[in-house]
């Protein structure tokens, strides 16, 4: 099995952060390495868990940046970085989230109450 590298994984969210990949690729390209790759550190694995939620969890773009400072911490700070992820994924505020994204193509399938 192939091992899923933070550079790869930086490199992805970076191209989805600038809109050079949409969150629906983003989404696929998340869900096809899970199924085929095993994450090289638990930084790794819970950014990639993170972005195989991004329809359900409603992350866009702008969450990136959460998501990349959590892949610099080194990977002896892991805990660190998997707080980051999970305490940020719940402040976002799903309400707010489901009332911009409703009639979004993507995103509106989870939009419902």
């Amino acid at each position: 099995m192939k091992e899923l590298a933070r550079s790869e994984l930086i490199e992805q969210i970076t191209a989805w952060q600038s809109g050079q990949l949409q969150s629906e690729a983003m989404w696929n390209w998340a869900l096809q390495q899970r199924a085929e790759c095993k994450p090289v550190d638990v930084a790794v694995r819970d950014t990639l868990d993170m972005l195989c939620g991004i329809p359900e969890d409603l992350l866009l773009p702008e969450d990136a940046e959460v998501m990349l400072d959590a892949l610099a911490n080194p990977p002896d700070q892991a805990d660190l970085s998997s707080n980051l992820l999970w305490n940020y994924a719940d402040m976002i505020d799903q309400s707010a989230r489901r009332r911009m994204l409703v009639e979004d193509p993507f995103y509106a399938p989870f939009c419902g109450n």
